[in-house]
């Protein structure tokens, strides 16, 4: 079973009708209570912190998408990095890859998203069921891609919070690619056929 919630969508109605194919006019993004489709994650053979910051090892080709600048020095801080201040949020960068991502699977209506649960969103009880790896534990939710330009929206409404937390994995139903993306790198991980 899913809980969902629907909303037409605002400023990003063109983005999505353009960059994913399909404008449905509303969107459904929804928590899953079944985690069968993620536990491939669950069940990795990788170490933990590799699994959480790089994704599963799995897939022909990796990439890395720079959230913030690389360090310029030694032990350099995150908040230290200079970041234009025109620079797209962590989960519109997110969005950017999955919106080319989205010609390269053949399940682009049928997609899971990865939540860490320590996000502020969530509180101690929520009583949805989690996936878990060493040190992290993950809700799941599900959409399209479609959907995705909509996901600060939705989840803000679905969780009554005000900030959306970015997705730590997502991947579609034909696991054709993965991305990750950790709260502690300043990076994300794209896994994928040579040709994505």
């Amino acid at each position: 079973a899913r809980l969902s919630i629907e909303a037409t969508p605002t400023s990003h109605t063109a983005y999505s009708a353009g960059r994913y194919g399909r404008d449905t006019g509303r969107v459904s993004i929804t928590r899953c209570d079944d985690l069968t489709a993620a536990r491939w994650i669950e069940q990795r053979p990788e170490d933990w912190s590799r699994l959480a910051a790089r994704g599963p090892v799995c897939f022909d080709r990796y990439a890395r998408l720079r959230i913030l600048p690389d360090p310029s020095y030694p032990g350099q801080r995150e908040r230290e990095a200079h970041r234009d201040p025109g620079a797209l949020h962590d989960t519109d960068q997110i969005g950017v890859v999955l919106a080319e991502l989205a010609r390269y699977t053949g399940t682009p209506d049928d997609c899971h998203f990865l939540v860490w649960d320590g996000w502020p969103s969530f509180r101690p009880d929520d009583p949805m069921p989690k996936i878990s790896i060493p040190n992290r534990d993950y809700f799941l939710f599900h959409g399209t891609l479609a959907d995705f330009p909509e996901w600060n929206n939705q989840i803000e409404a679905l969780l009554d919070d005000n900030d959306a937390p970015t997705p730590a994995f997502v991947w579609p139903a034909d696991r054709a690619w993965c991305v990750t993306c950790d709260v502690d790198p300043h990076f994300a991980t794209i896994g994928g056929s040579a040709e994505a």
